[in-house]
Parts: C-alpha cells; sequence; structure tokens
C-alpha cells in the first residue's frame, strides 16, 4: 500500500479521485466544467501579499474614519482618472482584502485544492515583513530572553495576517494571540531539541563518574535541568510515572552498589547480585574481617620497634603537658598500659594487634563522644596512639605490605558506607546519595574539614556525583506541578481513550533498562562538534517564527 504523499498535499492540495471518468455524467450533461484554482505562483504570490493586505487592513482600522475615507476616496479618484490603481469597494480596505480572500478560497475549493496551502505559506514566510521579523529579532542569551523575543515577534507576524472573516479586532486578537503563543513556543521547544543535540551531559564529570561505577541514571537525569526537572513531575502520571519511579529507584540502587564495590575492590572482591542494605553491610564487613586476618596471619609477630616507642613517648609527655584533669591523664595511662601489656618480650602477635587496635577505636569514639570537656581532648590522643600502632603493623608487613595497604583502602571505604547505612531515614540499610555524602563529610578527619571543603575528602567524589545527578531537583518534590500535569494535560482521559493508554505505555517501555542505557549512552558520548548544532538550532529558533505562526493559522482556520 503506497504512502501518502505529503508533498503533494502541501503544496498542490487534494489529489484528484481516482475511478477515471464518470461517462453517465459526460453523456447526460450532469458533469460539472473544470474548474482551475489558483496556480502555484498565485498562491505564492498572494503569500507575499498577505503581510502587505493585512497591514494595510490594520492600519485603516487603527486610523481616524474621517482620514480613512478620504483616502479611500483619493484613491478612487486616481483609480477612475489613471487606472494606476484598483478602484475600492464601499468598505475600503478591509472589504477589499476580505473580498480577494473569499473569491481566492472558492476557487481553490472549486478545485479540490484543500489542507494547508503550502505555496500561500512558503510566500508568507518569505514575504519582507515576516522575513525582517525573522532576521532582526534581537538575540537573548536565556531561554527566557528568547521566549519573549519569540512571543513578540510571533505576536506582530500574527497581527500581520489578513483578516478575512468576522468582527476585525476579535479575529485580529485571535491572530495576534495564536502568533505569541506559537512564537514563544519555538524557542521552547528548539531549546529542548538542542539540550538533546548538544554534548552537555558529555561534558558532565560527575555523569561520567557514575557510568564508570556502573551506574545508569535515567534520561531526565543524565540531561538535568529543565527536562530533569519534567521528568520528576511526570511521575505523577499512570503507567509511565511508574516506570520512571521504578529507573530512579534502580539508579539509586546502583549507586549504592558502587559504594560497596569501592570499598571491596582492593581486596579484588564485589557485591554479589542480589545483595542489598543491611545484607550487603554483613557480607562486606565479613569479607574485609576475613581479608585483615588473612593479612596478618601473613605477617606473623610484630616486634617493636624504637620508631613506635619514641612515638608514643612523645604522645605520653605531650598529653601530660596539655591542661588535661588528672582523671583524663590517669585514664590516657590506663590506655597505654593496656597498649604495653599487648607486648610479650617486645612481640605483639596478630591477635594481640587485633585485639588492642580494635580497642584503641573504640576507646576513641567513647571519649570523642564523651561530655567531658577534658575526655573529649583525650579523644585525638587516643586515635594518634592507633595510627602509630598501625604504622608499626606496616613497617614490619614485609611482603604483605601492599596487601595491608589494599586491606585498610577498603576498611576506609566502607567505614563510610557503614556510617550512610546508619543514617536516620536509611530505612533497612539502604542509603541515598546525600547521605553517603554526610558520612564522607563525618569521616573526614582533616582540620575543620577542609578537605571536604577542597573536594577531596575520601569517597567524596562518589558522594558529590550522585548528589548533583541522582538526587531530586523539584523544591516542592513536584506536588503542584504534577498536580497540574495530570489534570491537564491528561486528567481522566487516559481511562477513556486507548490512545492514550498506548502512548503512557510506549513512554513506560523507554524506561526499561537497556532502553535507558542506550539513550544516556547516547546523550553521554556525543562528540563536542555536537556544540555547535545546538548553538545553531538556539540560534536560528527566531527564524522559524513567522513559519510557525503562519502554519498554525492555516490549521486553525
Amino acid at each position: 500500500m503506497a504512502g501518502r504523499n505529503l508533498s503533494a498535499e502541501l503544496f498542490d492540495g487534494a489529489p484528484a479521485p481516482k475511478g477515471g471518468r464518470d461517462l453517465s455524467a459526460d453523456l447526460f450533461g450532469d458533469a460539472p466544467a473544470p474548474t482551475a484554482g489558483p496556480s502555484r505562483t498565485e498562491r505564492f504570490t498572494r503569500g507575499l501579499r498577505d503581510p502587505i493586505d493585512g497591514g494595510a487592513q490594520l492600519l485603516a482600522n487603527l486610523l481616524p474614519q474621517g482620514l480613512v475615507d478620504a483616502g479611500n476616496r483619493a484613491n478612487n479618484w486616481l483609480a477612475d482618472k489613471t487606472g494606476l490603481v484598483a478602484r475600492l469597494p464601499e468598505g475600503g480596505v478591509d472589504q477589499q482584502v476580505r473580498e480577494a480572500n473569499t473569491d481566492y478560497e472558492a476557487r481553490r475549493a472549486a478545485a479540490g485544492q484543500s489542507g494547508i496551502d503550502g505555496y500561500r505559506l512558503l510566500g508568507n514566510v518569505v514575504s519582507p515583513a515576516n522575513a525582517a521579523i525573522a532576521t532582526r529579532a534581537p538575540a537573548a542569551a536565556s531561554l527566557a530572553g528568547r521566549i519573549g523575543v519569540g512571543m513578540a515577534g510571533g505576536a506582530a507576524s500574527g497581527a500581520l495576517a489578513p483578516v478575512a472573516g468576522g468582527e476585525f479586532w476579535d479575529e485580529k486578537a485571535k491572530q495576534a494571540g495564536v502568533g505569541a503563543a506559537l512564537g514563544g513556543l519555538v524557542p521552547a521547544a528548539g531549546a529542548g531539541v538542542a539540550r538533546m543535540v548538544s554534548p552537555n551531559a558529555s561534558r558532565n564529570t560527575n555523569l561520567q563518574l557514575l557510568r564508570r561505577e556502573g551506574v545508569t541514571p535515567t534520561i531526565g537525569q543524565a540531561l538535568g535541568g529543565r527536562l530533569g526537572a519534567a521528568e520528576e513531575k511526570l511521575q505523577s502520571l499512570p503507567i509511565v510515572g511508574d516506570a520512571i519511579a521504578s529507573a530512579r529507584g534502580r539508579a539509586s540502587e546502583q549507586f549504592q552498589e558502587a559504594a560497596f564495590n569501592r570499598a571491596l575492590a582492593p581486596v579484588g572482591q564485589k557485591l554479589p547480585a542480589g545483595l542489598s542494605g543491611r545484607d550487603a553491610i554483613v557480607h562486606t564487613e565479613n569479607v574485609l574481617r576475613q581479608s585483615y586476618d588473612d593479612v596478618l596471619t601473613r605477617i606473623g609477630a610484630i616486634p617493636r620497634d624504637q620508631q613506635f616507642a619514641a612515638k608514643v613517648d612523645d604522645l605520653k609527655k605531650l598529653v601530660n603537658k596539655d591542661v588535661l584533669s588528672k582523671d583524663a591523664k590517669r585514664t590516657f595511662q590506663m590506655v597505654l598500659n593496656d597498649v604495653e601489656s599487648a607486648f610479650d618480650n617486645g612481640i605483639l602477635t596478630s591477635e594481640g594487634f587485633k585485639r588492642v587496635e580494635s580497642q584503641l577505636g573504640a576507646d576513641a569514639r567513647k571519649l570523642g563522644g564523651s561530655q567531658n570537656i577534658y575526655e573529649g581532648r583525650l579523644a585525638p590522643a587516643v586515635r594518634q596512639l592507633q595510627e602509630e600502632l598501625r604504622g608499626l603493623l606496616q613497617r614490619h608487613a614485609g611482603g604483605a605490605a601492599d596487601d595491608l595497604r589494599a586491606t585498610n583502602t577498603a576498611w576506609a571505604n566502607f567505614k563510610r558506607v557503614q556510617t550512610a547505612a546508619a543514617r536516620v531515614g536509611a530505612e533497612g540499610g539502604d542509603f541515598s546519595p546525600a547521605q553517603f555524602q554526610s558520612a564522607v563529610r563525618a569521616l573526614d578527619k582533616s582540620k575543620d574539614k577542609g578537605a571536604f571543603a577542597r573536594g577531596s575528602a575520601l569517597g567524596q567524589d562518589l558522594g558529590d556525583a550522585g548528589r548533583s545527578v541522582l538526587t531530586g531537583k523539584v523544591a516542592d518534590s513536584g506536588t503542584a506541578g504534577r498536580a497540574l500535569l495530570g489534570v491537564g494535560a491528561l486528567g481522566s482521559s487516559y481511562l477513556l481513550n486507548p490512545a492514550v493508554a498506548a502512548g503512557l505505555l510506549g513512554g513506560a517501555g523507554a524506561y526499561l533498562s537497556p532502553a535507558q542505557r542506550a539513550l544516556v549512552a547516547a546523550v553521554a558520548s556525543r562528540p563536542q562538534a555536537a556544540q555547535g548544532a545546538a548553538q545553531t538550532l538556539r540560534r536560528t529558533a527566531p527564524v522559524l517564527v513567522p513559519g510557525a505562526v503562519q502554519l498554525g493559522l492555516q490549521v486553525l482556520e
């Protein structure tokens, strides 16, 4: 079955009826005489004249009636005496334009020409008046500015269209209103297309980091901005809204998996599929404990060296010089005694190391959380003692040194995950990018959280990326916008209209995992050369305004 010839319909009107001549009509004289409609040249010329005719109509209705009548009399005197101009009917220019349009449309209809008048539309667009609107529109950097310029140009283009029927000012208001609406829509639509074409997403380092970590955001999250906010609001729609919410939830789960894998990667492990929340916490902790035990077993006995003894002695002197209470100093001495007692003839076993290192961590946390000011000031000294003990282990790790460093790195990454999963609101151990980022900041031990302020805290790159790309941007949770979208765009029509339901199902299909991976890959991997195409789309939007307005006016006639 052959498809429709849209170019023929647009520029040549409706095709002639099939089936050949009706011989009975020919024989009995019932066949109408063939009627020739406006030629292509006439249609194009009519389009060129439309802004001139419309402008003349507008002027005739704006000027005082006495002045208009005087002009009409002068025109008709010149027509009678010279024949250089056409004589005006009693209604003047307004009536002349209306009659010309009525005659034109009648001849089109008689010739079977229907639908959009492509040649007249082309003449409209290239006419000097509309060409000036298209090419002289001031450039605007912001989208709001481009929409404003488009609305003004569209209203001007609509105002220059001729009025063929109805009360003049009512029709003119409709033409200008349609022009303003379409004029504003063109740059808005152009911005959306430009956003899809431009390589902004491919230059988004946060998006690229998430993709490397195995996280696939939704297409709205990847593009961000207004498109991302619109996608958020679309979650209120039936069918497609559930699909969007599911895809966003999937991205959040992938983010958590990436955080766990960062903890497991240094020891050559990866989170098994299907594990999440507290189950993932338990699994990762067991893996890292086993790795630490294996490393300590390989290291074996740890001799106390001179560096460790000197560091501990310096730390003890510093505590005794500090303005601490006697009870606080006695507490620190008790902690030191526990460490010293763990050495047997200057040797610390792997089991002894695990016990005392773990105890130092617990003591530091307890002191740090104490309401006693002196105990709070003692906590850093205990943490430093723990670091000196770890340094002793590292110096004597021998061939296991690399594995020890890897395990320590794994534990440090895991502490961020543990802390995030323990935050209020992390139901079942599932945490958000914001909770992970908060944990990263809390565990930054640099002075005044300086590393976090610089963006270099451990795990901050992942936290920043997750919060930037995956976290919702609609300030009011989109309640009002989603409600308006649901009522205004669809209302309850999806319950009644199978086409709407089919459209929603199609939109939902786009949010299946394979489709989202393909879409995000497409927008995140675009060449930088696409930036030029996007800028061209933004710059050429005003040029398209008159054409869109004239097309819209024809469709709405």
